[in-house]
């Protein structure tokens, strides 16, 4: 048996440090019979928020439930899981349960071998939306806060290029940046392109506030800063805490201040700048089509970017020479990766066809908890004194083999229903087949690829996903498949 402790603290300021959680988890444990002997791993995320899911460690406790390497999962209580009803909901009635893992809340008294399965109990349900309650309660209070300090002239986040604080109510102009600010706009009005500012900027070797090449985006957004003429313009977006998107406010929310920064050009010559630049958003092509955050330069790491074929951006962001000369053609390379991956698939096509049936799981997991039952009672017996050590150790390594055997089989027989059960229009087995058969490069066949290195225009290395083709396609349809 393997036991996880989870725990997670979200600021400093916090009293239930990870670990006083951890020192409570252990205690319990301790105390438990059944426990005895497990093997306990402990998982942490500090300065992690409830209400966002993908915390390192906690993706980490459930890559290993996923694979079945996780038996019982303790926390102090459920808020450390998450601070959102429905996430929590969705751990507590599906991939737990679904998962055959024991959860225990220790200061809640919350255990789901005692509760009623498909239903989270009131108590624990009242308590999960207190959780997410106290989230946007602290977030409404948050945002008050910093709205209070901006109308009092503090600034809050990153200052431009160019700037620096000399307390947190006063930015003042830093000379030698300023100079470079102020030659920026200058050489765009001589040469009213992006590109041959950033090789200017590049080959005198001045570096931005990161200490990194420019770039024609670190050039633009320069350029389109009304705060260089001393207006700031503030609160002009919120933060959705549920998706994390940035959502417009309205105008009359912003706040808005003709004299926050000491101007480093006049408004003449920034209003002249934006009659040059490009009208509307600079929208990323590359994002669009079906091998976007799949296809990377070997020579320099950064994505490719897509006119009609795909090319290195890099040159055009820093003026610098292109890694490789020329465009990887798109046919080309579609096609190569289209055969890659029904090569790569066809591996999972004969496999699996279930002679299983729901009623079989719940027969095995009765037989499970039928042989632990037993294990307890050979244990209380050895504990009263009425057989021996060695017919204990007898006993107990053949109860804990038909465990295992019984634990391998219901395994298989979760996985060849999951994939053979239809979710949506058609089971991930037949997916694989009508993928198989394609023969047009879908989004959905990129799902196997991992990453593609372009060497050059007609070199390039394709790297598929290490786990198998069904894996990989029941972890993209939330399908828990071992």
């Amino acid at each position: 048996m393997t036991i996880a402790c989870y725990a997670r603290k979200s600021t400093d300021k916090e009293n239930d440090s990870i670990e006083n959680q951890i020192s409570i988890i252990r205690n319990y444990i301790s105390k438990q019979k059944d426990f005895q002997g497990a093997k306990i791993v402990q998982f942490t995320d500090s300065g992690a928020s409830g209400i966002d899911m993908n915390r390192n460690a906690f993706q980490e406790l459930l890559s290993k439930v996923k694979l079945r390497e996780i038996d019982v999962v303790v926390v102090k209580d459920l808020s450390r899981l998450g601070r959102n009803y429905l996430d929590v909901c969705k751990l507590t009635d599906s991939i737990f349960p679904f998962m055959g893992v024991r959860l225990i809340a220790v200061s809640e008294n919350y255990d789901s071998n005692y509760r009623v399965i498909n239903s989270i109990d009131l108590p624990t349900a009242f308590q999960s939306v207190l959780n997410e309650y106290y989230v946007m309660e602290l977030s409404k209070k948050v945002r008050n806060s910093c709205v209070l300090r901006i109308k009092n002239g503090e600034f809050i986040g990153s200052i431009p290029y160019g700037y620096i604080l000399k307390d947190r109510f006063t930015p003042v102009i830093d000379t030698k940046k300023a100079k470079i600010v102020r030659e920026i706009f200058s050489l765009y009005l001589e040469k009213k392109n992006c590109i041959d500012v950033v090789r200017i900027l590049n080959k005198r070797g001045i570096k931005t506030n990161k200490n990194s090449k420019w770039t024609s985006v670190h050039v633009r957004k320069i350029l389109k800063n009304e705060k260089y003429t001393g207006k700031r313009v503030a609160l002009t977006h919120r933060k959705d805490l549920k998706t994390r998107k940035k959502i417009l406010t309205d105008k009359n929310e912003w706040h808005i201040d003709e004299h926050a920064f000491p101007p480093i050009i006049s408004h003449e010559i920034f209003e002249e700048v934006q009659k040059f630049m490009p009208k509307g958003e600079i929208h990323n092509v590359s994002e669009k089509h079906i091998m976007a955050r799949k296809l990377y330069c070997a020579k320099c790491g950064k994505t490719l970017k897509r006119n009609v074929h795909f090319y290195c951006k890099s040159s055009y962001q820093t003026g610098e020479k292109p890694c490789f000369k020329g465009s990887l053609k798109r046919d080309f390379l579609y096609r190569a990766v289209l055969e890659k991956v029904k090569k790569y698939i066809s591996a999972d096509i004969p496999e699996c066809k279930s002679n299983f049936s729901f009623s079989d799981i719940v027969k095995i997991e009765s037989e499970i908890t039928s042989l632990k039952e037993k294990k307890a009672e050979i244990f209380e017996q050895l504990f009263n004194g009425d057989i021996m050590q060695t017919e204990f150790e007898k006993q107990n390594w053949n109860i804990s083999s038909q465990i295992t055997a019984k634990q391998n089989e219901l395994q298989l027989c979760r996985r060849a229903l999951a994939l053979n059960t239809k979710y949506g229009s058609e089971c991930p087995l037949d997916t694989l087949k009508r993928l198989y058969v394609t023969d047009e490069l879908t989004k959905e066949h990129m799902q196997f690829v991992k990453r593609i290195n372009v060497f050059d225009s007609e070199h390039f290395e394709i790297i598929m996903q290490s786990d198998s083709p069904l894996s990989v396609l029941c972890k993209n349809m939330d399908i828990y498949d071992a």
